[in-house]
């Protein structure tokens, strides 16, 4: 592995699971091999399931998350990626102060996304499947720029 993402939400059961899995699904194939992906919960509901509605939403674009189990997220795994992506400006917040300085390679997931002018994710939990296949829509539109930006990094670590 060259390039480590961690996506980060709250309970680590709808969003970031999705994201995580959605990535992984569309990665070139040249980049399965040298991307690691993973994902955690400010508030991870340890060992939790991905919730129903955010498995079939994600089946819906061809990735499977239905082994997924939710996981805390603590520093060790901030440290360890090198891009952090959040799902809101809570997410971020929570990443930063368990560091004394900002965490530089720390970000919202949305701002992959150039036409949006809020870049959060808001969170489905709860909400009938259409949210959850919303989100999961939402998700989608950031990974063409996020890809491309994952191979810029790659190619520079290799370099």
């Amino acid at each position: 592995m060259v390039f480590s993402i961690l996506m980060v939400c709250t309970g680590n059961i709808c969003r970031s699971p999705m994201a995580e899995g959605l990535l992984r699904h569309r990665l070139p194939e040249w980049l399965k091999e040298k991307v690691g992906i993973r994902s955690a919960g400010t508030q991870g509901l340890h060992g939790n399931r991905a919730q129903p509605e955010a498995v079939m939403a994600a089946a819906a674009h061809g990735a499977d998350i239905s082994a997924h189990r939710a996981s805390m997220l603590d520093t060790a795994m901030i440290k360890s990626a090198d891009l952090v992506l959040a799902m809101e400006k809570y997410h971020l917040d929570r990443i930063n102060s368990l560091f004394i300085f900002r965490c530089k390679h720390a970000r919202l997931l949305g701002t992959f996304a150039p036409d949006w002018t809020d870049p959060e994710i808001d969170d489905p939990y709860g909400l009938s499947y259409a949210a959850y296949e919303a989100t999961a829509r939402r998700i989608l539109a950031c990974l063409p720029d996020l890809i491309a930006y994952v191979e810029r990094q790659v190619e520079l670590k290799e370099s």
